[in-house]
């Protein structure tokens, strides 16, 4: 430019009045620079959301490797240059890439690359590196389970789901794969009572129950099978064979717990109003005995909260005997008829009772409690031997009353009173023994 002025001003008459000249000029460059500079100034530009290109994505699918994740990547790209440049930039003229030639399994930490048009420059990339996370494919199976949603109808229960098929197979990132806890399908089951045939979507899912996006589930549907089962409570039933050694008695049986919850078809449950325990032998139990049973059940019915085997408590007690004396006029005597009446009354001898029971009923039985009876039902006058019976029989192991019977005289009731009269007035009258008679002739 230097040149090219000086050439200009020698060659020309600007070597004439030369200092103005050059002052003119200087001034008119000087000029030019400031007006172009306001015109078109020099500016910055931000460019967002471009695009990363990734390069030799074809050595990933050779090496058996996807991505984890994420799989496309964008960058802010800050740009300078002339205003009139930079109002034709669009994202599209920056180009940023990545090469992912070598990458491995794992983290690969990539810097990008950018390309641009001549007349900008680039300011500042953001981020100036993408961490590609890479992994490797792999397929295995997963059990299917169906979840529940919702309360069946009061009483009812589902049983075990029959899944078809009851595995599947699913592929993708290793890392995704191994967090797959399970396969799932969901049915609503809301106030149902009646078995459920479906067909269901499933997905994966990890431990948390939560869905585990990026992996693939080879089968998307399956076929359930779901019975709707009745719950019953029943009593547990003790079945006691052999005989306690003798002297002692069983004085209670007690099951713990006391009923079970049955769970089955609706038709067979409703016909189980018990159930009853393998046979529990006490032959010779002279002991409480404390022991776990099994049960007999219908192999169709399950105890779906039975948690432990029931205890089975058989109480054995010896059996002692309490004594109590009665006079015989102390014997009540029933059912006689009214115009009748007995000589109990006159009657001293000793009746005996013995009761045989373990202590603990013993304890209970008073004298004051007990009554001996004779029953006259149908009997008229006459002397009679009856046996005598206890008014209370709660269930005694033995009751023995000596003797067993007694002899009593039944009558009228007036015929007794005549001859208690008679023998009154003979007692209280005294006659001559010659009064009454004749006088005869000659005396």
């Amino acid at each position: 430019m230097i040149k090219f002025l000086r050439g200009l001003f020698e060659s020309s008459k600007l070597s004439r009045n030369t200092t103005p000249k050059l002052v003119s000029i200087l001034f008119a460059i000087v000029l030019y620079i400031y007006v172009m500079g306001e015109v078109n100034p020099e500016i910055e530009k931000e460019l967002n959301n471009i695009k990363v290109n990734l390069l030799n994505k074809e050595e990933l699918e050779n090496s058996g490797l996807v991505f984890i994740d994420q799989n496309e990547f964008t960058v802010n790209v800050k740009i300078s240059g002339k205003k009139n440049e930079l109002y034709k930039i669009s994202p599209d003229d920056i180009k940023v890439s990545a090469d992912l030639s070598g990458a491995k399994q794992g983290e690969n930490i990539k810097i990008l690359q950018v390309s641009k048009p001549v007349n900008i420059e680039i300011k500042e990339i953001t981020p100036q590196q993408i961490n590609v996370r890479l992994d490797k494919i792999i397929k295995t199976q997963r059990t299917v389970e169906i979840v529940k949603n919702g309360n069946l109808k009061r009483g009812y229960e589902t049983g075990q789901p029959q899944i078809t098929p009851d595995e599947i197979l699913i592929e993708g990132p290793e890392t995704k794969v191994k967090s797959v806890a399970k396969v799932i399908g969901e049915i609503n089951v809301e106030g149902v009572k009646e078995n459920i045939r479906k067909n269901v979507p499933v997905k994966a899912v990890d431990s948390q129950g939560k869905d585990v996006i990026g992996v693939k589930v080879e089968t998307k549907n399956v076929n359930v099978f779901l019975p709707v089962l009745k719950l019953k409570n029943v009593e547990i039933k003790p079945v006691i064979v052999g005989k306690v050694k003798e002297g002692y008695k069983i004085t209670n049986i007690e099951v713990i717990p006391k009923n079970i919850m049955l769970k089955g078809k609706e038709d067979i449950v409703n016909k189980i109003n018990e159930i009853l325990t393998k046979p529990i032998n006490v032959d010779e139990l002279d002991s409480t005995l404390v022991t776990e049973v099994n049960l007999i059940l219908d192999e169709r019915v399950e105890m779906p909260y039975l948690q432990a085997l029931p205890k089975v408590h058989i109480e054995v007690e010896k059996i002692e005997t309490k004594e109590f004396t009665f006079k015989a006029n102390q014997i009540s005597v029933n059912n006689l008829n009214n115009t009748l009446t007995t000589n109990i009354g006159d009657l001293t001898q000793d009746i005996k009772i013995k009761i045989s029971d373990v202590r603990s009923v013993l304890e209970d039985v008073k004298r004051s409690d007990l009554e001996l009876i004779l029953d006259a039902e149908g009997l008229d006058e006459g002397v009679f031997i009856l046996d005598l019976r206890l008014n209370k029989n709660r269930g005694y192991e033995d009751i023995e009353i000596t003797p067993k019977s007694i002899e009593i005289e039944i009558y009228e009731k007036k015929n007794k009173e005549d001859v208690v009269e008679t023998i009154n007035n003979n007692n209280n009258t005294k006659e001559d023994p010659l009064e009454g008679l004749i006088d005869m002739p000659g005396n």
